[in-house]
């Protein structure tokens, strides 16, 4: 049967497909072209809207999702600290291992002998007391590694021995202050009354739009992240109305209701240096997010015909899901980074026990090289940069050796989703054709 508010739909959509389509030197003007192409009858249902657009967002989003969440693995700590003990032997000239004791070398069922009288230079004694801190060979040592162990056992679930430090529980993201842009629209009205109404814009400046961190850590503080911009991205929001405007077109004003569709378009996306720091990246965290599409109602009220002329205000609400993707490269942690600070309230104790170390294993050192080489004045220090960043760089000097890594700690992936509530404020200044 014929249908004759979806054929003035179908050919609605054509007529504004024909105007977007108009190239910009098609003639003196756009009234004057599209009246060499289309019959008058068409051109008096068609109008234009030129609109500034702002739009309030409302963020829900998961807890990002590690694809390679092996940062740190507490069964490559243990290898590193082994090896180190095995460096350390060799060039010392003692086949042997350390024991469970960290004051002796056992060597071939002989009897133990003093560690300090097999070492030799100030790099000798810096390497033992990484050893001795970090923990023995089949030990964990002094520095909590047995107690990070448990932490990552007790609260991320992870088998003992081959846990991994990932991205922090509770991170979240929300959208940044509301964003604006001026956008062109065509339209055209379906009945001889312009009630029903097909718009479309088919021209705007893109919007830009910051993405903020959120949420709580381990002790239900708001995290490092929370308050701070993370991301700046673009967006194209091309967006289709379809509507009824209410009463006849001689009122002063008319209500409107309708439906508007949006597809959200996200372009040259970038995190800040405080996100790059955050995730421990030297180089730069790279990140997507997927476009997205989205549909919900509309309200407004528009004058009425004076002259041609109209101006009209709308609100509309348009939900979405999207998901973004990021990448950071040569991760290295270091003392003092702020993800350190959102982690389990145990596992921040293993690392603060780590750093507490730090003063006392330097006098250690330095004492024994004093008495070695009686020079009272001699200092070794081991860990200038603080614990947690000379063990992260011994770690990842391992992986490099072990073909593992390129002297970071890797390449990082994880995925994020979130769903966007808009709220799209629309001022319109508009003519008919």
């Amino acid at each position: 049967m014929f249908n004759p508010v979806r054929s003035r739909f179908s050919l609605a959509v054509g007529a504004l497909f024909a105007v977007a389509a108009l190239p910009a030197s098609a003639g003196p003007s756009v009234e004057d072209s599209l009246a060499l192409s289309m019959s008058k009858g068409v051109r008096d249902r068609m109008f234009w809207n030129l609109s500034v657009i702002s739009t309030k967002t409302k963020t829900k989003s998961e807890q990002p999702r590690d694809l390679t969440p092996e940062i740190v693995r507490i069964s490559d700590l243990i290898d590193m600290k082994d090896q180190l003990a095995e460096d350390l032997l060799a060039r010392t000239g003692v086949d042997a291992r350390l024991s469970t004791n960290p004051v002796n070398l056992t060597g071939g069922g002989a009897a133990a002998v003093n560690v300090r009288n097999a070492l030799q230079t100030e790099q000798d004694f810096i390497d033992y007391y990484k050893i001795k801190y970090y923990g023995e060979p089949g030990a964990p040592g002094l520095t909590g590694i047995g107690l990070l162990d448990a932490a990552l056992v007790e609260d991320y679930g992870f088998e003992s021995g081959a846990g991994y430090l990932t991205t922090p529980q509770g991170i979240r993201a929300k959208a940044g202050n509301p964003s604006s842009t001026v956008a062109m629209s065509v339209g055209y009205y379906l009945n001889d009354a312009h009630n029903w109404a097909v718009e479309a814009l088919v021209l705007g400046a893109p919007v830009r739009a910051t993405i903020q961190g959120a949420g709580t850590n381990d002790a239900g503080a708001p995290n490092q992240l929370a308050g701070r911009d993370i991301i700046k991205t673009k967006m194209l929001p091309p967006i289709v109305k379809f509507g009824y405007y209410f009463g006849d077109r001689s009122w002063w004003a008319r209500p409107y209701v309708g439906v508007g569709a949006m597809y959200t378009i996200f372009f040259d996306t970038k995190t800040t240096s405080y996100f790059d720091q955050y995730n421990g990246g030297t180089g730069k965290t790279s990140v997507s997010i997927k476009n997205a599409f989205g549909v919900g109602p509309f309200v407004g009220l528009e004058s009425g015909d004076l002259s041609g002329w109209k101006v009209s205000l709308s609100v509309g609400r348009i939900k979405f899901s999207t998901e973004a993707t990021l990448v950071s490269r040569d991760t290295q942690f270091r003392t003092g980074d702020p993800a350190l600070l959102d982690y389990k309230e145990t596992t921040g104790a293993a690392i603060e026990q780590g750093e507490s170390l730090r003063t006392t294993a330097n006098n250690n050192a330095t004492n024994a090289y004093r008495v070695k080489t009686g020079d009272a004045s001699a200092v070794v220090n081991f860990m200038p940069n603080g614990f947690t960043t000379e063990l992260m760089r011994d770690l990842a000097a391992y992986k490099q050796s072990q073909g593992e890594g390129d002297g970071s700690l890797g390449t990082f992936v994880r995925k994020q989703k979130s769903t966007l509530d808009n709220t799209l404020f629309m001022l319109s200044i508009g003519k008919n054709f």
